[in-house]
């Protein structure tokens, strides 16, 4: 059998197999929330979740559905000449979701930012726009957020941390791009529409389908990441000021530690000196 005959062979698994993968898919999405719960909550490398971190990441779970489902599917896509065109095939209509994604983690920096914006976007595209199997379809929304915060964790802080280069930042958000759609693509050529839609691919749709959304889409990432850190510090300017003490303390490893402010020094000289002369205490 020659090459071109297997890549064109439609892949069809049993209902048994695909029900096997599909609960090991769902295994490995469970462990993998559980290690980047663990790291959100319990690891030193990283501040606890706050309420802004909260409000920021639903926002962002917002406009990612807005643009995803209403701007993307309904104008971008038919602007870009459908879905069978070759700049859809370079994966066009995700750069502004991929520079959404990006600012999301630029301003959060923390594990579990990814998977719940994405997740977000996913319930309210059930929601609203319908979903045929609820639950089971939430694999979908997992598989395209979990292995890139998997990758925030394995960063240690990393990732838009205070010593981030602008190389750092490209390559982070090129992983991240990676992640968010490889791992997804593949599942659900795989599994995901075999098993749930009746929708079957053959190995070379499977190949391109996977390569295409992982490379353009790690492309997309990697060219976002800087503007979207540059969006993150106008956004909330104290996000910049670790990146400016690191450089300052980079360029001169032997300056003086900062003075101490004004106001307890003095609160502390009169504590220990007494009143002042001429005081009537």
């Amino acid at each position: 059998m020659s090459t071109a005959m297997v890549l064109n062979t439609t892949i069809r698994l049993s209902p048994g197999t695909n029900l096997f993968f599909y609960v090991l898919i769902w295994t490995v999405c469970i462990a993998g929330i559980g290690i980047v719960v663990w790291s959100a909550l319990r690891s030193k490398r990283w501040q606890r979740w706050t309420t802004q971190d909260i409000l920021i990441v639903a926002a962002l779970g917002v406009l990612l559905e807005v643009y995803d489902n209403v701007i993307g599917d309904q104008f971008i896509t038919p602007l870009l000449g459908g879905s069978n065109s070759f700049l859809h095939f370079l994966q066009l209509h995700d750069l502004p979701y991929l520079f959404l994604l990006m600012v999301g983690v630029a301003l959060v920096r923390k594990p579990g930012c990814v998977t719940a914006m994405v997740f977000i976007n996913f319930l309210l595209a059930a929601l609203l726009f319908g979903s045929g199997h609820g639950v089971l379809d939430w694999t979908d929304g997992l598989t395209q957020g979990i292995f890139c915060d998997l990758y925030i964790v394995a960063r240690r802080g990393g990732v838009y941390g205070p010593n981030a280069t602008r190389l750092s930042m490209v390559l982070d958000g090129l992983a991240i791009g990676i992640l968010r759609g490889a791992p997804n693509a593949l599942l659900t050529d795989w599994n995901f529409d075999p098993y749930l839609n009746a929708q079957f691919y053959t190995w070379l749709a499977m190949w391109k389908d996977t390569w295409t959304n992982g490379l353009f889409n790690g492309i997309e990432g990697a060219v976002s990441a800087v503007l979207a850190q540059r969006v993150a510090v106008a956004v909330i300017p104290s996000l910049g000021i670790g990146k400016a003490r690191a450089r300052a303390v980079a360029a001169d490893p032997f300056a003086e530690p900062d003075q101490q402010p004004v106001g307890p020094v003095i609160a502390e000289a009169t504590a220990t000196d007494g009143p002042a002369e001429g005081s009537l205490a």
